[in-house]
């Protein structure tokens, strides 16, 4: 699509620098978001809705832009920490240990316990346990 001026139009422009630079933006967002590296995908797509906003105002050529795209990628992850700042990982395993109940005999060793106790009182006692 070419506009008034005969130049390509911003919508084939945007096309033709994702299919040139994605999968380095990708890249370079994996290396800089570190052990977030997962959210690379998400930052690299926030990245394009930048791209996209500001590509009318972008003065560089098309073998030139993954530095700006690299600018705004790093404006992007900014907003993205940002708002995972807050999400905090709370571990309740320890609050929940405190609230486990006491453990229970289950009831095959409760009932052997009973016919030994039971099978105790049925014998005659030893002389050691009648001195005891």
């Amino acid at each position: 699509m070419l506009d008034v001026d005969g130049t390509p139009g911003d919508r084939d422009r945007l096309s033709l620098l994702y299919v040139i630079y994605n999968a380095r933006l990708v890249r370079h967002l994996r290396a800089r978001l570190g052990t977030r590296w997962e959210s690379a995908e998400d930052v690299a797509q926030a990245t394009w809705v930048l791209v996209a906003e500001r590509l009318a105002k972008c003065g560089v050529t098309d073998d030139e832009a993954f530095g700006w795209i690299a600018e705004l990628a790093r404006a992007a992850t900014l907003a993205h920490m940002r708002g995972t700042r807050r999400e905090t990982t709370t571990d309740f395993t320890s609050l929940a240990a405190g609230l486990l109940l006491p453990t229970v005999p289950s009831a095959e060793d409760e009932a052997l316990a009973n016919t030994v106790v039971l099978a105790m009182l049925d014998q005659e006692p030893t002389p050691l346990e009648v001195a005891a």
